[in-house]
């Protein structure tokens, strides 16, 4: 049996999940995860975003250039050319308002599938599993 096996399998069926439940307001989960940190807290850089989020730059870039298309999100320059500083646009905050109620639905249906304490659990088996990327 293989632990990185299933934990993937496993990560594909939640992501399509959230996918399928975010599909209405056209954004897929990584693309929402991605607004809503930024909205939380930014504006911000490239590198503090990449840090919070815990994804490499090529893969956050490759992310941020439909979003920035669309109009969610600017990308300014910064102080140093390095640091260019992003922010969610009118039209980004619009597309998060309209996907946060299915986002919502999407979490107590997951949660559904759990008693209190396995959803404690899990979540504490999976900060668990982060750290082993830390060391």
């Amino acid at each position: 049996m293989c632990h990185c096996y299933h934990l993937r399998r496993a990560s594909r069926a939640v992501t399509q999940f959230y996918d399928d439940m975010l599909a209405p307001s056209g954004l897929k989960v990584t693309q929402y995860s991605l607004l809503n940190h930024i909205r939380r807290l930014g504006p911000l850089t490239m590198n503090e975003l990449s840090q919070a989020m815990r994804l490499e730059r090529t893969t956050l870039l490759r992310n941020l250039k439909p979003l920035e298309k669309l109009g969610y999100v600017t990308v300014l320059p910064g102080k140093n050319s390095q640091a260019r500083q992003l922010s969610l646009t009118e039209k980004g905050l619009e597309v998060l308002a309209v996907a946060a109620p299915h986002w919502e639905e999407a979490q107590q249906k997951l949660a559904k599938l759990f008693k209190p304490e396995e959803l404690q659990g899990l979540l504490s088996s999976l900060s668990k599993l982060e750290s082993l990327s830390m060391k």
